[in-house]
């Protein structure tokens, strides 16, 4: 009973991944492509920007009922964030939406249900591309044309600018090396996440469930048009690598 209770509060009280049948090593493969160093320790997952997840936790009817759960669910896994004491160290509420990013992302590639601990993020479709070698803002645009529109540079800074337009199809925010975190940037870029990079986020502002599959083509392909320019990696809004623009549709 005690254990019951327990796992129904955390169940109930935390963001977790229920899934029908147990995913086997297809749980861990996945959270390899999110972050290559994660690793396992007494029940848990855990991985470099401070998430943890717990499981997996077998789903009786009772603790169904008493966690409040879907039903046809088998296991779950839920997730916190890790208390950190290193200089690196996240708040809690950027870890906490990384956990709620990581879970989605998951229960995407594993054919498994979303249960959050508070309301579901709307999250926009924006891949973002990360490569070490620079790119003239005008060389930018010339890549992106095919793609997204007639851009131009706006609110440009030092470190910073934006390409947007009267009739572009996305948006497009630049971050130089100076304004890059270690500490914030995804877990799937591995070694490379050491180094100081560029960063570029092609915002779509819908998610992809609400986009029309000629936009969200538009924008995958423009992401891996610029990572080739760059010799960079595109990473997807959850933090999970992209292989191709395919991987970008909804699941």
């Amino acid at each position: 009973m005690g254990l019951f209770d327990r796992s129904a509060s955390r169940l109930s009280g935390r963001t977790a991944l229920l899934l029908a049948a147990d995913p086997g090593d297809a749980l861990r493969d996945a959270a390899r492509l999110y972050d290559p160093d994660v690793r396992s320790w007494l029940g848990r997952l855990i991985f470099r920007n401070g998430v943890l997840l717990f499981g997996p936790v077998p789903v009786t009817p009772k603790l169904e009922q008493q966690a409040e759960l879907p039903t046809g669910m088998r296991v779950a896994y839920y997730m916190e964030a890790a208390l950190q004491s290193h200089r690196g160290r996240r708040d809690h509420e950027a870890k906490q939406s990384d956990g709620d990013r990581l879970v989605h992302g998951l229960a995407d590639r594993l054919g498994g249900t979303v249960k959050y601990v508070g309301p579901p993020p709307n999250l926009a479709l924006m891949p973002s591309v990360y490569g070490e070698q620079a790119v003239d803002p005008n060389q930018v645009i010339e890549v992106l044309r095919p793609y997204g529109g007639d851009f131009r540079v706006e609110k440009q800074t030092e470190g910073h600018y934006v390409l947007s337009g009267e009739e572009v199809y996305f948006l497009v925010y630049y971050w130089s090396p100076q304004r890059y975190l270690e500490s914030e940037a995804p877990p799937a870029l591995g070694a490379m996440r050491s180094r100081r990079l560029h960063q570029w986020d092609l915002d779509a502002a819908y998610s992809r469930k609400d986009l029309a599959s000629e936009l969200i083509g538009r924008v995958g392909d423009a992401a891996f048009a610029l990572a080739s320019r760059c010799g960079g990696v595109v990473i997807d809004e959850f933090g999970f690598p992209v292989n191709s623009t395919h991987d970008l549709f909804p699941h």
